[in-house]
């Protein structure tokens, strides 16, 4: 009379389902994070190229060379040969 009401093995409850879809949405919020991330600095490197070709400051090279590090961190497919024959 009192007994749970008897579930199939193997059967998955809402709970888990729940924290299953909770999981994804958090993986897919970080990979969008992370593409953000690295658009954003690509962004960034190719905005202080176009400065860089135009004023030839020598800050400008130090913070290419650190973008460029950083979009290698974030993309490891990245790669960038930079020349600064001025």
């Amino acid at each position: 009379m009192f007994q749970r009401p008897a579930q199939r093995e193997g059967a998955v409850s809402q709970a888990e389902v729940s924290d299953a879809r909770f999981r994804r949405f958090l993986k897919d919020l970080l990979e969008y994070e992370h593409q953000q991330a690295y658009e954003d600095a690509l962004n960034a490197f190719l905005d202080l190229y176009s400065a860089w070709l135009k004023m030839h400051e020598p800050w400008l090279k130090i913070r290419l060379v650190m973008l460029a590090f950083e979009l290698n961190r974030l993309n490891p497919a990245f790669e960038c040969s930079l020349s600064f024959a001025e």
